[in-house]
């Protein structure tokens, strides 16, 4: 009998510990989930603000080409400088604080915009916007590279920063015979939103992780040094930015090869984000992660396609459409594999992918700056550096990469 109800209350001490505990998994699911979608939405809310005021840079700048290009690259001066910092900070604050503060700063940077008409001081507010990109992305994409599910995140979260940028092209340019700022408006509202869903969402050891680690790793991402952090992954940095660079290059060059228009220019831009956006949903569901092989190839692929630039006939919309789409969609592949690969470092995820941004950037900035400057004497040549490049990065890798599962 004792034997019995020993037995009988060990089984409801059981059936009340699983209920408890599919309660539980449950909960956390669900808030997982949310803090999922918040970072989803600050991250489409947050890129699209800082292109939406391309499409009418030079009326804000009363068509002064000085002026734009001050304005324009506020926003990457300020991202540029604090995504590293931003990263290396999040490993000893946590992900919550330079997130939310990124989304305050958005919000901050977008009100004044509307409210301002100086274009000096609409290049200070880019510049602030780019501080607050900066603390945001650096966190929010080591928050997702911590995650068990860290590479089906990452390709919803790469789709949402190019639908973002896709997103406030169209719009800024269709609704600008409202007010120039009606994109900045919009896209000022949805990053409000995205700090509001935080405040309920986004909270201290917020989502957990699913990498328990122990003590001596953790002093040993808080000790890891920057260089010894670019050092162990150098060829994923190099790779960041001269794929990164590339795509630069392409958007920023071929309209003066081909003598395009300016609304066939946004046109494949457009598309270039589209192949991007499908192809980061597609391989962040499919398996391979042989950094030495699919590095490579992705930058053979793109190489052979920048060269193709140069074959096609330059009026052919169609043409120039589809290899501008297969750019984007070979770039957002690899981009997947290089942030699936980061996150099996032994470093702090802050400062890796506050790295990997910072490159990306350095690549963006650097490479259309160094083609426009060659195709100032030849347009060929601009590609074909480009492409010599991307063929370089794919013999350093293949031959110095370590084999990886």
């Amino acid at each position: 009998m004792k034997s019995g109800n020993t037995c009988a209350d060990t089984e409801d001490n059981i059936g009340e510990n699983a209920g408890r505990n599919t309660g539980g998994n449950n909960g956390g699911n669900v808030r997982k989930t949310a803090v999922v979608i918040t970072i989803l939405a600050g991250a489409f809310a947050v890129m699209a603000m800082s292109n939406a005021v391309v499409p009418v840079l030079n009326l804000l700048a009363g068509d002064s080409p000085q002026t734009q290009g001050i304005i324009y690259s506020a926003y990457f001066l300020g991202a540029f400088l604090t995504v590293l910092p931003a990263g290396m900070i999040s490993d000893r604050v946590g992900r919550t604080l330079p997130i939310r503060a990124g989304l305050i700063l958005t919000v901050v940077a977008g009100t004044a915009m509307i409210l301002l008409s100086n274009p000096y001081m609409i290049a200070a507010a880019r510049f602030a916007e780019g501080i607050g990109a900066g603390l945001f992305v650096a966190s929010a994409l080591a928050w997702i590279n911590e995650q068990e599910e860290h590479k089906k995140i990452s390709g919803y979260y790469f789709a949402c920063i190019n639908l973002g940028f896709l997103t406030s092209l169209l719009l800024t340019g269709l609704l600008s015979g409202y007010s120039l700022m009606t994109g900045v408006l919009i896209f000022t509202v949805l990053a409000t939103l995205a700090l509001l869903l935080s405040f309920g969402t986004i909270r201290k050891e917020f989502g957990g992780t699913a990498k328990p680690e122990s003590a001596a790793e953790s002093t040993l991402k808080q000790k890891s040094g920057l260089f010894s952090i670019i050092k162990e992954c150098r060829n994923i940095f190099i790779a960041t930015a001269v794929l990164t660079g590339t795509t630069g290059v392409v958007i920023s060059v071929y309209p003066g090869f081909s003598g395009i228009s300016a609304l066939g220019a946004g046109i494949l831009a457009g598309l270039m984000n589209l192949g991007t956006i499908a192809a980061s949903l597609y391989a962040s569901r499919i398996s391979g992660r042989n950094i030495r092989y699919e590095i490579p190839a992705g930058t053979f692929v793109i190489a052979a396609l920048v060269l193709m630039i140069l074959l096609i006939p330059a009026d052919s919309l169609i043409a120039a459409g589809l290899l501008f789409v297969a750019i984007g969609g070979v770039y957002g592949a690899v981009n997947i594999v290089l942030v699936d690969s980061l996150s099996k470092t032994r470093f702090g995820q802050g400062a890796v992918l506050g790295a990997f941004n910072l490159f990306g950037y350095a690549g963006m900035s650097f490479m259309p700056f160094a083609a426009g400057v060659i195709a100032e004497n030849s347009y060929p040549w601009a590609f074909a550096v480009t492409a010599i490049l991307c063929l370089a990065l794919c013999a350093v890798v293949f031959f110095t990469a370590k084999e990886t599962e």
